[in-house]
């Protein structure tokens, strides 16, 4: 067992060791401090209506950023980028979060955390474009794992809120990430180095006068390219439209999603005790996904494993709309199933993108995919809220639709070796 935990760390190198090893230094201070700060804010004196506006305003800037990252990304650097907006999006904030006792404040903080929507390409890129495919998937479980394990130490932040109040302990959450956010992405970008794709498209980027004609071909140029590119490649074109819809369920029903925890109590009649032990078990459901059953699934079965994956997903979703209202076992053995599939799809999907986009137009290929899943996100997204209150179902119906879209895209390039 110790020989096979090594081989599996073992495929880490490079980058992708540097930002693995970075990464709990991130995920930890992010989740104590963004479970607690609308409650700041609202201690703070932001009002609910204003809250609302600063998640609008919040869903534009990532929308900009998003259609900015591959142009940007190419002209700094997947390094560069990953350090200059990931102390913008993830250091910044919390610190700007500590002072804000006015709505502008808050505003400035929303928009710059929306940054993140830029940085994750670089991110991602600077993880994953000098590794190999094994190291790809393997990179982004781990990831995901260290995610995951993040959100199991929110009981300790909850302890601390109930011991020192949510107004202080909130503040020192706040000064904490930050202190220890601009530490860890300074350190990082010491060690990271630029990739080899990087270094070739930045150089070309770079190689372009300066001129307002040269700057909106320059917007443009990496999603024309990338257009083209999966144009030609039937196989990515694939992969990427999977990952659109895999991130519009992502958005709409896990627990990234404002739905989550609500569906807890609309629809399976739990309290707000028994809907915290749902999340601790969904969170351990996910874990259990990323250490026993995603490490199975490498770059030459990753179909195999999408495909496993989305059926338990489904499953999950068919049990979280069939449980009798009120049945507390039943409810956790549905998060359970669903939290399974969830943690196993995610690591598949990311690792099969990361391995089918191969080309020097990857950055342009994930801003994109962003893009997509961001427009088609708002229209499912506004048909599940006027339809939520009718039925809370419709949740995970339309997230069914999601899925099998992914895994429809999926089987139609089934076999094929095409990269």
């Amino acid at each position: 067992m110790l020989q096979k935990v090594k081989a599996y760390f073992g495929k880490l190198k490079g980058n992708s060791a540097v930002c693995i090893a970075a990464h709990p230094f991130w995920a930890i201070p992010y989740m104590f401090y963004t479970y607690y700060i609308s409650l700041y804010l609202l201690e703070k004196g932001i009002t609910d209506a204003q809250l609302g506006t600063l998640m609008v305003a919040g869903t534009v800037a990532a929308t900009v950023f998003s259609f900015l990252s591959a142009p940007v990304v190419d002209w700094l650097g997947r390094r560069n980028a990953t350090l200059i907006f990931d102390l913008l999006s993830s250091a910044i904030p919390p610190l700007i979060y500590f002072f804000a006792d006015s709505f502008f404040l808050a505003l400035i903080a929303m928009v710059l955390f929306n940054a993140n929507r830029l940085m994750s390409v670089a991110y991602y890129l600077v993880m994953i474009e000098d590794a190999d495919d094994d190291g790809r998937v393997v990179a982004f479980n781990l990831f995901n794992g260290i995610t995951v394990v993040a959100g199991l130490l929110l009981p300790i932040g909850g302890f601390i809120v109930d011991r020192h109040g949510l107004v202080q302990a909130e503040g020192a959450f706040l000064l904490i990430s930050f202190a220890v956010m601009t530490a860890m992405i300074l350190v990082r970008h010491h060690l990271l180095k630029e990739t080899r794709v990087g270094e070739k498209v930045r150089s070309e980027a770079r190689a372009q006068k300066i001129s307002f004609g040269n700057l909106i071909r320059g917007l443009w140029k990496p999603y024309r390219d990338a257009l083209l590119f999966l144009k030609d490649h039937k196989v990515a074109r694939a992969f990427t439209l999977a990952n659109v819809f895999f991130c519009v369920y992502m958005n709409l029903g896990t627990n990234y999603s404002l739905y989550f925890v609500p569906y807890f109590a609309d629809r399976m009649g739990m309290d707000t005790m028994q809907s915290s032990v749902l999340g601790s078990v969904y969170y351990g459901g996910m874990l259990a996904a990323m250490i026993f059953i995603n490490p199975r699934f490498g770059s030459k079965n990753l179909v195999k494993g999408i495909l496993l994956s989305g059926a338990v997903t489904l499953a999950g979703f068919g049990l979280m709309i069939g449980v009798p209202s009120g049945v507390y076992w039943a409810a956790i053995a549905a998060t359970l199933v669903l939290a399974v599939g969830y943690g196993a799809l995610k690591s598949s999907m990311e690792g099969a993108l990361a391995v089918y986009s191969e080309s020097e137009y990857r950055s342009g290929i994930y801003s994109a995919a962003n893009l997509l899943s961001s427009g088609l996100g708002v229209i499912v997204t506004a048909i599940c809220s006027a339809l939520y209150g009718r039925y809370a179902g419709w949740l995970y119906i339309l997230c069914g639709v999601m899925v099998v879209c992914a895994l429809g895209a999926i089987l139609s390039v089934a076999g094929k070796k095409e990269k």
